[in-house]
């Protein structure tokens, strides 16, 4: 009798040690619609801007967006009527809590 309680309480024993041994898994989907925050050092940015004739064109744009900070410098300049149309670029790194939303595709 006494044999048997002891092969009982050893049994028991082994399988709550296996139980908490074992990796737990989460099996949280992702649908292709719910974004997914990737964070980034940096990331490069472009900005367009319209100048009227006779405007001063700036030779660099200060970026400050959502932690997000860094120079722009001017990569295009297009006649437009009545001006032009400057597009600014450069590469910006975090300077905070940055993220970056991506979408997941479907496997």
């Amino acid at each position: 009798m006494k044999k048997k309680i002891v092969s009982t309480v050893a049994a028991a024993g082994l399988a709550l040690t296996l139980s908490f041994s074992l990796p737990s898994q989460s099996f949280a989907e992702v649908s292709p619609a719910d974004p997914v925050i990737v964070a980034a050092a940096s990331k490069v940015v472009s900005i367009q801007k319209n100048y009227r004739t006779g405007d001063n064109i700036k030779s660099y744009l200060v970026y400050n967006t959502g932690g997000w900070s860094g120079t722009l410098y001017p990569v295009s300049k297009q006649a437009v009527d009545g001006g032009y149309l400057v597009i600014y670029s450069g590469t910006v790194t975090c300077s905070g809590n940055c993220a970056v939303p991506q979408t997941v595709s479907p496997k």
